[in-house]
């Protein structure tokens, strides 16, 4: 029952006018204070009882105070919900009891237990225009600086080389949400130091680039496509070039087994990889030096060319020809690597343009398509760009799938109408 009371409190969703202590004092909230996680009790509170002015702690149903110590003289008001007898309430301290009715305690409890019947997407609805921009801005915020935290790891592990780490965020990219980890887990074993030496080299950026992939072991070729694969001089050229690398820099590979089969195989995208490498793509003076989205289009957009031009795997059948990757394809590695790349770096070289940049790529690029933004536009939200669908991914991550409603600025639209219908 402590919830709501807490929930109430800490948002300044409790009226001034007519608020009055147990014994019918007048009660003005000043300051509700700060919130100490976990104890139902809120620190360095301000309020007015009658003509005096009191500061100290403002205590709520549920708190325990032996545990806490709030009761050595700070505590300046108990809070209650409904006349609930609370055992803890110390003499001679004030008592404000908030009259909630019963239907909003179970409206607000279905919240907490993130009820499928609470009707978040109505209150988002209902927003004005500022309102909504201001609420997704702050999302989409999160959602950067979530990002932020994974290029700064990589970032760290490259020895905080900016190219090398462009180059494993991009790989990252690639795997496109599902395939995101296995791409992860191959990067992290990437020698970019074999890679730079030979950079000028495409053959043996291949053979570096899916040799440590774990896909120039015959097995990891469908039995289907080996016999002509094994027979293939590319792929033979490859496995020699490999085998000698490897041996010049201790070079390892993942286990092949971890790209599964079918679609799933990653032979193209490494190919495009290796392309945009060795073609010098992949660096943040090229990203820096691209003003529009259009410049950052062309950044991508080389088509493959020799063996891959015909093929979607070694020893595969030909194909009428792999030019290049989709436009959708190059919006999502934009939004996972170019942005967070170019915000990190603005912020590492204090050149905000480059972080305005960032953000503005996002209001440019069409939004995603997937299900979770399917059923935000069944619900009548409006999502026109890649930041509205990064915002509402990171809504859905951080708080409708984690059950943290109370803190998600849509609930507390929906709480705050809710409450001013009841008058409390």
């Amino acid at each position: 029952m402590s919830g709501i009371t807490h929930y109430l409190w800490k948002n300044g969703l409790l009226q001034n006018s007519g608020l009055h202590t147990n014994d019918g004092t007048p009660l003005q909230i000043i300051s509700p204070g700060f919130d100490a996680a976990g104890e139902n009790i809120f620190k360095e509170a301000k309020i007015k009882i009658g003509d005096n002015i009191w500061c100290g702690d403002i205590v709520m149903p549920g708190s325990k105070p032996a545990e806490n110590g709030h009761c050595i003289g700070s505590t300046i008001l108990y809070v209650t919900l409904n006349g609930q007898e609370e055992t803890n309430i110390k003499s001679g301290t004030e008592t404000l009891n908030i009259e909630c009715p019963k239907e909003l305690v179970h409206e607000f409890n279905s919240v907490e237990q993130h009820s499928d019947k609470f009707p978040c997407s109505e209150s988002i609805t209902k927003l004005t225009e500022m309102q909504l921009h201001s609420h997704l801005s702050r999302l989409l915020t999160e959602r950067i600086e979530e990002k932020r935290k994974i290029v700064e790891r990589i970032f760290t592990q490259c020895d905080r080389k900016w190219e090398d780490t462009l180059l494993k965020i991009t790989i990252r990219s690639f795997g496109f949400g599902i395939q995101s980890p296995v791409f992860d887990e191959w990067a992290s074993i990437l020698n970019t130091q074999a890679l730079g030496k030979h950079r000028d080299n495409q053959t043996q950026i291949e053979a570096i680039l899916f040799g440590q992939a774990g896909l120039l072991e015959d097995e990891s070729i469908p039995y289907y496509y080996r016999k002509d694969a094994v027979c293939n001089a590319y792929y033979n050229e490859l496995k020699n070039e490999y085998r000698f690398l490897s041996n010049k820099f201790g070079l390892e590979s993942i286990d092949h087994k971890m790209w599964g089969t079918g679609n799933a195989t990653p032979h193209l995208r490494i190919a495009r990889i290796a392309s945009l490498y060795y073609l010098g793509r992949l660096t943040m003076s090229g990203i820096t030096a691209s003003h529009t989205l259009t410049e950052i289009y062309k950044l991508f957009g080389h088509p493959l060319d020799g063996y891959w031009q015909n093929h979607t795997c070694f020893g595969g059948t030909e194909t009428s020809g792999n030019g290049c990757m989709r436009q959708k394809q190059v919006d999502v590695i934009i939004i996972n690597s170019v942005v967070p790349m170019l915000y990190i770096y603005g912020k590492h070289r204090k050149e905000e343009h480059l972080c305005e940049m960032a953000e503005d790529l996002l209001h440019q690029i069409t939004p995603e398509e997937n299900s979770i933004i399917k059923r935000w536009r069944e619900q009548g939200v409006k999502v026109d760009c890649a930041a509205d669908s990064q915002a509402l991914l990171q809504l859905n991550r951080s708080y409708c799938r984690t059950n943290n409603c109370t803190n998600c600025p849509f609930a507390y639209h929906y709480i705050k109408s809710r409450i001013e219908n009841f008058k409390i």
